[in-house]
């Protein structure tokens, strides 16, 4: 039987009805993978089979692994205790040695993102200081090791957004009377960072330029 980290969760934080099909999830439990119904809650990262939440059919899955049995041992051996039956994290920094620090990046779009006319950012935000600490922005590369199990970026500490920025089309959108009809560099952009502002307020203060990337944005070097 598992156990959720809060005892109430709203509506909007829940994501009902989901199907896996394989190679997406596992259970924590054995770290067999997981094939059917399951559920997620947003606020905090969790994720459980079942259609819904369900006090006693309800398991934990984690991020799946293609890896040999050897390391899932050693995974449990190092990380893991059980407590009353139920599979729990260690306690204390031990399980923290092996996260690297993130590394600020310079983003410049790929000549394919340049042909797409989008690109995805990634920022990483402390979790306990997301209204006044500066997002950290990584590239894809250290992006990658987010999910890995105790290695590659803290995931305990940071929170990872992952963040579609516009950076080809006109520079305002485009109406043909009060239709939209192509969006804008500018405008898109804005309205992506209020939206993801809803969650990780930083971002409204520190992402203000909305033609970087883009060739109306005069301090581009490429």
């Amino acid at each position: 039987m598992a156990t959720r980290k809060k005892l109430y969760y709203s509506e909007v934080e829940i994501e009902k009805n989901l199907v896996t099909n394989g190679k997406q999830w596992m259970l924590l439990e054995n770290w067999e993978e997981y094939i059917g119904y399951y559920h997620s809650y947003s606020s905090t990262r969790e994720v459980y089979t079942e259609k819904e939440w369900h006090p006693k059919k309800s398991k934990v899955l984690v991020p799946f692994k293609e890896k040999p049995k050897s390391y899932f041992n050693y995974v449990d051996l190092v990380s893991y205790t059980r407590d009353s039956g139920e599979k729990r994290r260690f306690s204390g920094p031990s399980r923290y040695d092996n996260f690297t620090s993130p590394v600020y990046v310079a983003r410049i779009p790929t000549p394919k993102e340049l042909q797409e006319g989008i690109m995805e950012r990634y920022f990483l935000i402390k979790r306990n200081e997301k209204s006044i600490r500066t997002p950290i922005e990584i590239d894809q590369i250290q992006a990658k090791t987010y999910n890995d199990s105790d290695s590659g970026i803290n995931q305990f500490l940071y929170e990872l957004v992952k963040m579609p920025w516009k950076i080809q089309g006109p520079e305002f959108d485009v109406f043909d009377g009060s239709i939209l009809k192509i969006p804008g560099v500018v405008d898109t952009n804005r309205r992506i960072v209020d939206r993801f502002s809803k969650n990780f307020p930083i971002l409204r203060k520190v992402l203000t330029n909305f033609r970087e990337f883009s060739i109306y944005n005069v301090n581009n070097a490429y």
